[in-house]
């Protein structure tokens, strides 16, 4: 398989869109492809398995999925199924709050996967469904409406992802430094995860202390930033896995293992498989 490209929102796009199951895209969505934008899958009928960073996940009714920016993913639905798509850009996630980034992200990789009870998930649609009037409208507050519908729609997914009451997202405990500290890790290290490995080395760059940051970290996401590098350099791991012709030396080196069979080991060690029986695990998922 060929290196996956990176989807942007279709230019003239807002930064909110929401689609129905199935409607039409610039790209092969029926091959694995990943984007720069959050995906939201509101599953109303289910019927047929999502593949997200190499998990499997059935479809099911009244269910939510939840897709971040760079995941790839494969959605493989019956023709039964349905429902809607919430696009949303990384900006406008931004720009809603500090709360809802890092909640949503908490076992996301674990845990991506929402099914609410017939009676909550209709107030989801409901919802959804003001949210895409909205964004048709050109009338006085629609933009501002449009956060706040999206405000309600993660606020209910959050509210059953962490079992908390909605009015919580005024008091996360995590204060904003924590969240600041957290956010800019996060975006050094998808800068340069490749080349550093040592917490000191990210904490240098935060002028913060070592334990500091992991004191952070904790607090915002639960984990350490040991285990957060050793996440990201796994992640990237499987998709040159799966989606380079690069031999596993020559992924070895680019994720700089000091040879192959410490990478060979690493990799083992978290996935229980060796890249080759991932590799061709994956394929045959992918490909069938």
């Amino acid at each position: 398989m060929k290196s996956i490209p990176v989807n942007n929102l279709p230019k003239g796009d807002n930064e909110l869109k929401v689609i129905p199951l199935g409607e039409f895209t610039p790209y092969d969505f029926q091959k694995p492809h990943r984007h720069s934008y959050f995906e939201f899958f509101i599953f109303e009928k289910g019927g047929g398995s999502h593949f997200i960073d190499f998990t499997e996940f059935q479809i099911n009714d009244c269910s939510v999925h939840i897709v971040f920016p760079q995941q790839i993913h494969l959605v493989k639905r019956t023709a039964a199924s349905t429902g809607k798509i919430l696009l949303c850009s990384k900006h406008f996630m931004n720009m809603l709050g500090a709360f809802f980034f890092p909640q949503l992200a908490q076992n996301n990789y674990n845990a991506p996967c929402l099914e609410f009870e017939k009676e909550e998930f209709s107030l989801l649609m409901t919802t959804i469904n003001h949210l895409q009037e909205e964004l048709k409208s050109s009338g006085m507050l629609s933009y501002s409406l449009s956060q706040n519908y999206t405000s309600i729609f993660l606020s209910h997914c959050i509210r059953h992802k962490t079992a908390a009451l909605v009015e919580e997202r005024h008091n996360p405990n995590y204060s904003i430094y924590d969240w600041e500290n957290y956010k800019r890790f996060s975006d050094l290290l998808e800068m340069h995860f490749l080349e550093k490995a040592n917490v000191q080395d990210y904490a240098g760059e935060l002028a913060i202390s070592a334990k500091v940051l992991n004191n952070c970290l904790k607090k915002v996401i639960g984990k350490t930033a040991v285990e957060l590098i050793q996440e990201r350099t796994l992640i990237e791991a499987k998709r040159l896995l799966l989606n380079s012709q690069d031999s596993i030396k020559e992924i070895a080196f680019k994720l700089n293992f000091k040879d192959s069979s410490y990478f060979t080991r690493f990799f083992t060690k978290n996935e229980s498989q060796t890249p080759k029986e991932f590799k061709q695990f994956w394929e045959e998922k992918y490909l069938s």
